[in-house]
């Protein structure tokens, strides 16, 4: 990948693009073969995951074409002529490359409308080059609002998302940034991604260098695993890491509440949970269990049980040992009760008849599935119950050493269930 040195991770996105540039860069070699050349590039994805760091490589490695980057700096009526006059001299100075930065920023969306000026005058200049040497790049945050004509193939005919940075790439970023810093010795960067998980490249960034300023202001020479976690739940959780070292009557019972989930989870599939923790999140949830998502979770019914089972271990746990209702169970069950939905109507796990898609019984349909779905469900919270009790020295423990500790690993917990 020696084309995107500057861009960690992201290989298939890569290989896509080097194969483009090369296309670019030796069209005659292609068109021997009979092959045309595509029209435009159009690139998607979340603000921060780099969607303008790969359209810059590609300008800088397409070699013997001029190249004309467009962005929304002026007001609309100078940016329209604006649009115009650079695809003029884009004909002009054929072979030529053109980037659109943040297309969809080019007009200010009007309500359930998608036809601004702008957008109409992008599309007028991409059919008046159809027939020139010009290559065209977008980059877009969400296409919502763009005409579906203007990003059709024949205007754009390579599209690609690019994603957040799966947990893997987010451990190379996050060892990239930290690598020029003073940090630790007894950091782990590995559990540092699986709290940042999802997240895009600017925010691992962000990240990294919160750290340090925790750092510097505690009068500390290096980074170490507090500052980094801090800024990773803050940024990523919208939560204050002082607050949970504050003395709390009820901390208990959430500890024994995220145990529940990590306990149950770590025994149906170990490996499942990638941290707990008593912090409170952006939605004033009090605490927080992370599961790493396991590739083959849509394809393998197992897993969506056994999700199911793990969301409503929490409830389980607390109930269990303080033998009450636990009225912060309220987000689990509703996403037990969603996942158990796929099962009976659109899997028809347990058979057809409470299957929506036609509705041909009406209101019957519906109650036998709303059934169905709450039996389901019941026996599960049975079976989460029974594993809780049979494994309660267990549970006690690690909830009583995330009471302690605040947070857990996925390392931790597990060397906590070995130990019992």
């Amino acid at each position: 990948m020696k084309l995107f040195n500057n861009i960690i991770g992201y290989d298939d996105t890569k290989k896509t693009l080097e194969r483009l540039i090369d296309v670019l860069n030796n069209k005659d070699k292609y068109e021997k073969l009979g092959s045309s050349i595509p029209h435009g590039l159009f690139m998607e994805g979340n603000p921060g995951t780099g969607k303008t760091t790969f359209a810059l490589s590609i300008l800088d490695n397409v070699i013997n074409r001029n190249k004309y980057i467009l962005r929304k700096d002026e007001s609309n009526g100078s940016f329209i002529k604006k649009i115009k006059d650079t695809f003029t001299k884009a004909i002009d100075n054929q072979p030529s490359i053109i980037l659109l930065d943040d297309l969809d920023k080019f007009a200010k969306h009007e309500e359930y409308s998608s036809n601004e000026e702008e957008y109409v005058v992008v599309q007028s200049q991409l059919d008046r080059i159809k027939n020139d040497d010009i290559f065209v790049i977008a980059t877009v945050n969400e296409d919502d609002n763009l005409p579906e004509s203007l990003i059709r193939s024949g205007r754009f005919d390579i599209h690609l998302i690019i994603k957040n940075p799966n947990q893997s790439d987010s451990l190379k970023i996050i060892d990239y940034y930290l690598k020029k810093k003073k940090i630790d010795k007894d950091v782990n960067t590995n559990d540092i991604s699986k709290i940042l998980v999802g997240s895009s490249c600017a925010d691992l960034e962000k990240v990294c260098n919160q750290a340090g300023i925790y750092a510097g202001f505690n009068n500390k020479e290096s980074i170490g695993m507090d500052e980094l976690v801090r800024a990773s739940l803050e940024l990523k959780y919208d939560t204050n890491v002082e607050d949970i070292n504050k003395d709390d009557k009820y901390s208990l019972n959430v500890a024994y509440h995220e145990a529940g989930h990590a306990l149950v989870g770590h025994i149906l599939e170990p490996g499942s949970i990638s941290f707990i923790t008593i912090a409170k999140s952006d939605s004033q949830t009090r605490g927080i269990t992370i599961h790493h998502d396991n590739e083959n979770y849509f394809s393998d019914i197992d897993f969506m049980i056994t999700r199911i089972k793990t969301l409503l271990a929490g409830k389980a746990a607390t109930e269990i040992i303080y033998h009450k209702c636990d009225v912060g169970a309220t987000s689990d069950i509703e996403r037990a009760y969603r996942i158990a939905e796929r099962l009976i109507d659109d899997y028809c796990m347990n058979d057809f008849h409470s299957h929506t898609f036609y509705n041909r019984h009406g209101n019957k349909t519906y109650q036998y599935k709303d059934e169905e779905i709450t039996k389901l469900i019941s026996s599960y919270y049975q079976e989460v119950k029974n594993i809780l009790i049979d494994n309660k020295s267990t549970l006690d423990k690690l909830a009583n050493e995330l009471n302690n500790k605040k947070i857990l690993f996925s390392n931790e917990i597990d060397n906590i269930i070995k130990g019992v």
